[in-house]
């Protein structure tokens, strides 16, 4: 009868760990402490949401570039919002992918009939899992797209895009705990040739977007806000450069 008794209460406090681990799991990969004014139109961004896609309007665009973000798996999309208002601030028209399931790998192909690709405006790319189906993109549809960002992400690491002519910016955090450096720079040599590697000194993955602390990532040594700075300066420093091609 005791061992019964032991097992019905390690059961109870089992499930229970776990369903509270779940729970604080999922927390984290909520948006949070967003600026308040993020989904405001302002004289410098209109704001359209629709089922599939926010789009954070320039209103004086800088030329006709215009981004496709894809946000990290589980990820609430809404958490790369401020960046991606921050693009179009400096001119560039960006569409922030609404994910079913919040996974990138299950919808991705929307983005062939949401947009017309035909004119090689577009510039795509993403965070973490994110990152990964927008190589994956250029891969599976080569000479399309204008250019191609992963941010906090091993990817292309199933893919080769060294043989791709698409100009590409790579952005990793120091201290990432889900895409190390070690992992990065295994897989770099499967970039395209004409890509631009970024380092986050003190950067973590979880600063890419504004979201808590995800499992297994490490502590970040530098702010939310300067990580935020310096990839957006690195973003927009890149999208203008494409303007010369």
């Amino acid at each position: 009868m005791k061992n019964k008794k032991w097992w019905k209460y390690f059961k109870i406090v089992w499930f229970s760990l776990v369903t509270l681990f779940f729970i604080w799991n999922g927390t984290t990969f909520q948006s949070r402490n967003l600026p308040k004014d993020t989904f405001t139109n302002t004289e410098l961004v209109s704001v359209v949401t629709t089922d599939d896609q926010i789009t954070f309007k320039s209103v004086t665009p800088k030329n006709p570039i215009e981004v496709i973000f894809f946000q990290g798996g589980f990820a609430d999309p809404k958490a790369y919002a401020p960046l991606c208002k921050q693009l179009a601030e400096n001119g560039f028209t960006t569409h922030l992918i609404k994910m079913n399931w919040r996974m990138p790998q299950h919808d991705y192909m929307k983005v062939l009939t949401l947009f017309d690709l035909k004119n090689r405006k577009y510039v795509i790319g993403g965070h973490s899992q994110g990152g990964k189906i927008a190589a994956q993109m250029v891969y599976e549809n080569p000479n399309v797209f204008k250019g191609l960002f992963l941010m906090g992400t091993s990817h292309p690491r199933d893919i080769d895009l060294s043989l791709q002519d698409i100009p590409c910016l790579k952005l990793n955090g120091q201290l990432d705990g889900l895409a190390s450096v070690n992992e990065v720079m295994d897989n770099q040599s499967k970039l395209p040739k004409d890509h631009i590697f970024v380092m986050i000194e003190g950067g973590n993955h979880s600063q890419f977007g504004y979201l808590g602390t995800l499992l297994m990532d490490n502590s970040a040594m530098i702010s939310l806000e300067e990580q935020q700075k310096i990839t957006v300066n690195n973003l927009v420093s890149f999208l203008e450069g494409l303007k010369m091609q």
